[in-house]
């Protein structure tokens, strides 16, 4: 799609309006990136058999997680690259290898309590398939070398699946807190674990559970049951804000939960978001506040498109006011150019062309958006983003085995995570590994340009989950169809979606 790049697609949610767009032909491979402001500063693919997970920095360091590929024997773990020379990104090491598991989620950052002083690394892990032994749960390492991390402790979770996505914070009061989801507790332990786990870690060698929740269990007493009975509700991830006195927790068609955990023991809802009636699809992934935090940016995902004919559409962010986190307001919504029909009424298929995961600063939104690269978007005025750069990577040879497009390929990118590093921007893609770029100085929004109105997705009746839907990096959603746990829940989240958090 051409016409609209340089202002991307914004969509007033009172107006549910976008910008229309040729579309773009299929099938066309470029073996350079493409870009718009943005230029490349460094690339590395370390050698490895699968995909690709999230990628996170600190310091001079960059750590990329690594997603499921068979069984995982070998594991890859977690890459530690080094930094020093953007231009040149320089493995030094992998860690965090668990066989029969991946590491898709990793949270690195500096911490001091009485128990440990230095750089901790908390990853996610999860196991390959319902029937390997590797562990399932979090695991903490110290990273101070990153050439040489030492496993300090970890935590098995209690379930198949394992800790899918996670944020850490050390509070005010010194205390360390690791937030994890870990997608289908609620369903697989009879109601007993709520998705959400709040960890206590000040003693990375020794943590430990404070306490679960779960919105089918733990919310408002008028939607529990019907909740409970849905089957695309689990919680995909959970990050802290306001100082780790509180969480957000994505509960897909639920929407995303704000919770109070000042007393981390007793987590309390204070509000969530929540879907118009002509929202046909529902699928709160991630989400992301801005630095006062009274602006939130909500993810929705799914791998294929929703719908069918002219009133197909990916999926897209949307954008709220969270001054009051008891009624969050939503403002607009935002979706590439990719996503929504364009002139000829399609959607590009050619690729994923949904949502991924999101960070915030300053003024931006930068967007892993799958096969539509990393989205830059100017928040300035949040009732009317303006898309102001792009960076897409080239198709290179399939690592992963996750993410197919309607035509059957799998080497087109996919960029699963973003990460706003030292005035550059990190990038992971699950078939080419790690890119470092920069926004260039043109990267300004244009507010004059005129676009034309259309809806995003026509109001139409809530469907089930696409059979595609969801992270392709959780193996539940196609391997506990089997399990005859007499689940309601767990089932029909298996057949609802296939797999990222």
């Amino acid at each position: 799609m051409g016409g609209w790049r340089r202002t991307g697609v914004a969509v007033v949610a009172l107006l549910a309006a976008v910008g229309i767009a040729p579309t773009r032909a299929p099938g066309v491979q470029e073996q350079q990136p493409r870009t718009f402001n943005t230029e490349v500063v460094g690339h590395l693919a370390p050698p490895q058999d699968g995909g690709y997970g999230d990628v996170w920095a600190h310091k001079d360091v960059a750590y990329l997680g690594d997603l499921r590929q068979g069984d995982c024997q070998p594991a890859n773990g977690i890459w530690a690259i080094n930094l020093g020379n953007p231009a040149k990104p320089r493995a030094l090491g992998a860690f965090a290898k668990f066989p029969g598991s991946d590491g898709e989620d990793v949270w690195v950052g500096s911490i001091r309590t009485r128990a440990f002083k230095g750089d901790l690394a908390a990853v996610g892990v999860q196991r390959c398939s319902r029937q390997a032994s590797g562990f399932a749960g979090m695991a903490l390492y110290d990273v101070t070398n990153p050439a040489k991390p030492k496993e300090l402790g970890r935590l098995a979770t209690g379930v198949v699946s394992g800790v899918h996505e996670l944020g850490v914070v050390q509070r005010p009061d010194g205390r360390v807190l690791a937030l994890a989801a870990v997608p289908y507790s609620f369903n697989l332990s009879g109601g007993r674990q709520g998705d959400l786990r709040i960890i206590d870690i000040t003693d990375p060698g020794r943590p430990r559970e404070l306490a679960n929740w779960d919105v089918r269990r733990d919310g408002p007493v008028e939607t529990r049951g019907q909740l409970a009975a849905r089957r695309d509700v689990f919680d995909h991830s959970a990050w802290p804000f306001d100082k780790g006195n509180k969480v957000y927790a994505s509960f897909w068609a639920a929407g995303v939960q704000f919770l109070d955990i000042s007393n981390p023991a007793s987590p309390r809802l204070i509000g969530q978001t929540t879907y118009r009636p002509e929202d046909g699809y529902r699928g709160a992934h991630s989400g992301w506040f801005n630095e006062d935090e009274t602006l939130f940016i909500q993810n929705d995902e799914a791998m294929q498109p929703v719908g069918s004919g002219s009133r197909a559409s990916w999926t897209f962010q949307r954008v709220f006011d969270t001054s009051s986190l008891e009624r969050p307001k939503l403002l607009s919504t935002f979706a590439t150019e990719s996503a929504v029909p364009g002139s000829d009424g399609k959607v590009a298929t050619d690729g994923i062309y949904s949502v991924h995961n999101a960070v915030i600063k300053g003024d931006r939104s930068y967007a892993s958006w799958y096969s539509d690269g990393v989205r830059v978007v100017d928040l300035s005025d949040p009732g009317h983003p303006v898309e102001v750069a792009w960076f897409v990577p080239p198709p290179s040879s399939p690592r992963q085995t996750a993410a197919t497009a309607q035509s059957g390929r799998r080497d087109m990118p996919v960029v699963w995570g973003v990460f706003p590093w030292k005035g550059m921007v990190l990038a992971s893609d699950m078939n080419s590994g790690l890119w470092v770029f920069r926004v260039t100085e043109d990267a300004i929004p244009d507010n004059g340009v005129t676009t034309t109105t259309v809806p995003l997705i026509a109001p139409q009746p809530r469907p089930a989950p696409p059979r595609d839907s969801g992270d392709p990096d959780s193996f539940l959603w196609v391997g506990l169809a089997g399990l005859a746990l007499g689940l309601l829940a767990v089932g029909a989240v298996v057949r609802a979606a296939r797999r990222p958090g």
